[in-house]
């Protein structure tokens, strides 16, 4: 996270806005094709060695995550730190940030089960697991890995994607 001085003082969280993460991304970004209306967006970053490698968009309501967006590019190959991907790794992350209450998976089941994520309309096969009522789903299109997490009643809604850009040039 970035920290920069600002009206609400030196210590207080700030990052790139959005427009500029997608143009420091220089590729397309996932985002929900039709999200609810009334679900707020907000959008995450991390990044290795000074690269930018993954983008979350996180989508909540009243106070609660309901779907989280992730989009992760390559690093280059001389990266001194080679960040790595994993399905339940994410659904973890999901989970965990879900609901205070929310159990973590320990093991979870149904690896490997196929489903399909339609990203900007095409069908891709993709790699699903669930557990405890949640699930997360994944593709990989290109060079780029498309990931989405959520809870069961959501998994419809999560499965439709649609492509962002930067949208003004340098």
């Amino acid at each position: 996270m970035i920290r920069v001085p600002g009206p609400l003082g030196p210590h207080h969280p700030a990052g790139p806005d959005w427009e500029r993460t997608l143009h420091e991304f220089g590729r397309p970004v996932a985002v929900l094709a039709h999200p609810h209306p009334g679900w707020k967006a907000l959008h995450g970053r991390q990044a290795s060695d000074g690269f930018l490698t993954d983008v979350d968009v996180q989508y909540h309501q009243d106070g609660r995550h309901r779907l989280l967006v992730r989009t992760v590019r390559p690093v280059p190959a001389d990266a001194r730190v080679m960040p790595v991907f994993t399905l339940d790794g994410f659904l973890r992350t999901y989970v965990a940030n879900h609901d205070e209450d929310a159990p973590v998976p320990t093991v979870l089941t149904d690896l490997g089960e196929l489903a399909v994520l339609h990203l900007e309309g095409t069908p891709v096969t993709a790699t699903a697991i669930a557990r405890d009522g949640f699930f997360a789903l994944s593709a990989t299109f290109g060079t780029e890995t498309f990931a989405v997490a959520g809870t069961d009643d959501l998994r419809g809604m999560a499965r439709h994607l649609a492509f962002q850009t930067a949208t003004t040039p340098d």
